[in-house]
């Protein structure tokens, strides 16, 4: 008897069907109440430094907050994160609270990449492998970043709003998104990174050193900001000298080269 080939599109659905299957659903145990998201943001002003580094011995010990707002979206009854106008700042938040939620809900590991699964991909565990309860959804953060966020929103600003707890990771925000200043919270968020020599970019000589997440999403950055190089759209948030030297750069051929990305767990007491 012969047997026909899979066509790779089965194969695909068929890993897609297996990867699905062997998930690891993360919850939270708390249960919501109609204060979670202040008492959250509240929290994030306290262990969240100015910095944007985790204290996270100081997150632990008052994780009850993080908890019921993770709780409150599994909840999400409303399904705030289903409309537009509160779309956007709603997955951000998702995004970053549900990732300091799995770095206590895992021991706090030395790198997300440390969390393995299956695939064999560096984190796997951590961003495709474990999924989470949003109102019904559940979903990997992979997928909040990639359909819920990067998909729909088509701003480059995102890369410098979401925080994967490692410690190249852009800024952690220490207050939630909110609808009505989302703008200028991405604004200030994107400076905030642009002007970090350690974390966003340097300029070392006639080059442009940045950070891997402008070479690995390149296509966003341009596209999304028109047409921009990335000595142009620096250009656009840093201030000062910083600024008049990417002018310059910007002026001749942009030489960028990107560093090394450190995936080590963003502790404020290990900066």
């Amino acid at each position: 008897m012969t047997v026909a080939p899979l066509h790779p599109g089965s194969i695909a659905t068929m890993l897609f069907l297996l990867l699905m299957a062997c998930r690891t659903t993360m919850l939270s145990g708390a249960e919501a109440d109609e204060n979670a998201r202040r008492a959250y943001n509240e929290l994030l002003g306290e262990v969240v430094t100015e910095d944007g580094y985790v204290d996270y011995d100081a997150l632990e010990a008052n994780r009850g907050p993080l908890d019921r707002f993770v709780a409150s979206l599994a909840e999400d009854e409303n399904g705030v994160g289903k409309k537009a106008k509160h779309r956007h700042a709603y997955w951000l938040n998702a995004y970053n609270a549900l990732v300091l939620f799995q770095v206590l809900e895992r021991g706090r590991p030395e790198s997300v990449l440390d969390v393995g699964g299956w695939i064999p991909k560096g984190g796997s565990g951590f961003f495709l492998e474990t999924q989470f309860d949003i109102g019904g959804d559940y979903l990997s953060l992979s997928e909040i970043e990639h359909e819920r966020v990067r998909q729909m929103e088509l701003d480059y600003r995102d890369h410098a709003a979401l925080n994967c707890a490692s410690m190249s990771c852009p800024p952690l925000r220490n207050e939630l998104y909110a609808t009505p200043r989302l703008q200028q919270q991405l604004r200030e968020q994107m400076r905030r990174w642009i002007m970090d020599d350690e974390r966003g970019l340097r300029i070392e000589g006639d080059t442009l050193v940045v950070n891997p997440i402008f070479e690995w999403f390149h296509r966003d950055f341009v596209f999304f900001s028109a047409g921009m190089n990335v000595c142009e759209l620096a250009a656009t948030y840093a201030v000062d000298n910083k600024r008049r030297a990417i002018d310059h750069l910007a002026e001749g051929d942009c030489k960028v080269r990107s560093f090394e990305y450190d995936w080590s767990l963003n502790d404020a007491a290990k900066r």
